[in-house]
C-alpha cells in the first residue's frame, strides 16, 4: 500500500520533499508517513531533536547549466535578469517534476535534479534521461521567445549519472534539509562540464545508460578522467529516446 501523503507544518527545519516547500514552512513529502505529528517513517526523521537517519540508495541525478547566462547578467538590469531566470527555472522544474523527480538545489542558473529519492522509483534512470531531453525542448521554446523580445540565445548543457548515494538530512541541528549527497552528485557536476569540451547538449554516464539501454539513442564519446575522481567514467552523448518527445519551438 502506498503511504499517505500529508502536510507537515514547521518553521525551523527546512525539509524539501518531492513537492518542495514554501516560505510559510509547509512541506508535502512524497513517500513518507507522518505519525503522531513527529516522525517521518520513510526517513526516520525525529522532529524536536532534529535527528534525520538517512539511507544509502541508488539514484539518478541530473545537472543542468544555462550557458551564456553569466555574460547576460552583466548586460541587463537585475530585474530583467530575474525575470528571465525565473522563466527558465519554471520551465525546467516543470519538466523534472513531470518525470517524478525533485529539484534539490538551484545554484545560480544551475539545477540539480534527483530521481529515486525520497520516493521509490525503479525507473529513475529513464525519468532522468527523459527529463534531460525534454529540458532541451523546453529551452528551445524559451530561446525562441526571448529572441523575439530581443534577448540572448542561450544554450543548455545537461548531464545524467546513476550511483549509490546517501539520502537523508544534511546541515546543522538548527537547520537541516533533505538531500542526496555523495559521489553521484559530484560526478554529475563534473560530467556536465564536459559538454563544453565535447560540444554536446546532453551527456549520460555508462552507469546510467546501463539502466536505459535500448530505450535511448546515444553516441559513445569515450572514457574521461574527471577532476577529483580516481577512476575514468565512460561517457555517451544522449541524442534521443524511443518515446516521442514534445516538439519545439511551438507557441510561446
Amino acid at each position: 500500500m502506498e503511504p499517505e501523503k500529508r502536510t507537515w507544518m514547521n518553521g525551523k527545519v527546512a525539509l524539501q520533499g518531492a513537492y518542495g516547500s514554501d516560505e510559510r514552512g509547509t512541506f508535502q513529502v512524497e513517500g513518507a508517513n507522518v505519525e503522531d505529528g513527529r516522525t517521518l517513517t520513510a526517513t526516520s526523521l525525529l522532529y524536536g531533536e532534529t535527528v534525520f537517519d538517512g539511507e544509502v540508495r541508488e539514484v539518478s541525478v541530473l545537472m543542468a547549466d544555462l550557458r551564456g547566462f553569466t555574460a547576460f547578467c552583466e548586460r541587463v538590469t537585475p530585474h530583467r535578469m530575474s525575470r528571465v531566470l525565473n522563466q527558465y527555472l519554471t520551465a525546467m522544474v516543470d519538466v523534472i517534476l513531470g518525470q517524478q523527480g525533485r529539484v534539490q538545489d538551484f545554484v545560480g542558473d544551475g539545477i540539480l535534479g534527483v530521481f529515486g529519492a525520497p520516493g521509490q522509483d525503479p525507473d529513475h534512470a529513464w525519468h532522468a534521461a527523459r527529463s534531460a531531453l525534454e529540458m532541451q525542448v523546453a529551452i528551445r521554446r524559451l530561446v525562441s521567445r526571448w529572441e523575439r523580445e530581443g534577448g540572448t540565445a542561450f544554450t543548455l548543457g545537461v548531464a545524467v549519472h546513476t550511483g549509490a548515494a546517501f539520502a537523508g538530512a544534511v546541515g546543522s541541528p538548527k537547520q537541516q534539509k533533505y538531500a542526496v549527497v555523495g559521489d553521484p552528485v559530484n560526478t554529475v557536476a563534473r560530467l556536465e562540464e564536459l559538454n563544453r569540451k565535447l560540444g554536446t547538449e546532453i551527456v549520460i554516464s555508462g552507469d546510467a545508460l546501463a539502466l536505459v539501454q535500448g530505450r535511448v539513442d546515444v553516441h559513445p564519446r569515450g572514457f574521461f578522467s574527471l577532476r577529483g575522481r580516481s577512476h575514468a567514467v565512460e561517457v555517451f552523448e544522449l541524442l534521443g529516446a524511443e518515446a516521442a518527445l514534445p516538439q519545439g519551438p511551438g507557441p510561446p
